[in-house]
């Protein structure tokens, strides 16, 4: 594997693939009322979790497509299971997309944009990459916690566990 930044940062967006997918789909393992149940976490519940998790990895994306002032508050919130599990795919492969469109130094280049608070800050592609990849293992985490107080196993979604499977 090459070393570059530009490899890292697209190993990194196929990891938070295949770990989005992985623990989305262990949700099946508890009903959907617990999916929903209010756990007292963070964001209440699995479902609310995940979606704050495909939520920040779609306002990102808006920020490096080069709508810099995209904030959360502007973004469609899916209102079940079912539509999160239509749309996220098409986060996930925008992020693609988005990536193998850099090259070179374009990683390092700056992005502008307003952070939730409107304060405007600027970060390279590739921090705001690897940002969005150990936002949503944070709360991966969390889910996973959610899980085994739902009397589930919780899915293994390590970074090793992904480069094993590679």
């Amino acid at each position: 594997m090459q070393s570059d930044i530009g490899s890292v940062c697209r190993s990194h967006l196929e990891f938070m693939k295949w770990a989005d997918d992985i623990v989305l789909g262990a949700l099946s393992q508890v009903s959907a009322d617990r999916v929903s149940a209010d756990l007292g976490s963070s964001f209440k519940s699995m479902f609310d979790t995940l979606n704050h998790v495909y939520l920040a990895e779609s306002v990102w994306l808006k920020r490096v497509q080069g709508e810099g002032n995209a904030r959360l508050a502007g973004l469609a919130i899916p209102p079940d299971m079912k539509a999160l599990a239509h749309v996220w795919p098409d986060v996930h492969r925008m992020w693609f997309d988005r990536a193998g469109s850099f090259s070179g130094d374009d990683w390092n280049k700056p992005c502008a944009h307003r952070n939730s608070a409107g304060v405007e800050s600027s970060l390279p592609y590739w921090q705001i990459v690897l940002h969005v990849v150990n936002h949503g293992s944070y709360h991966r985490g969390q889910v996973a916690t959610m899980l085994r107080q739902s009397g589930a196993t919780p899915p293994g979604t390590d970074l090793a566990m992904f480069y094993r499977t590679r």
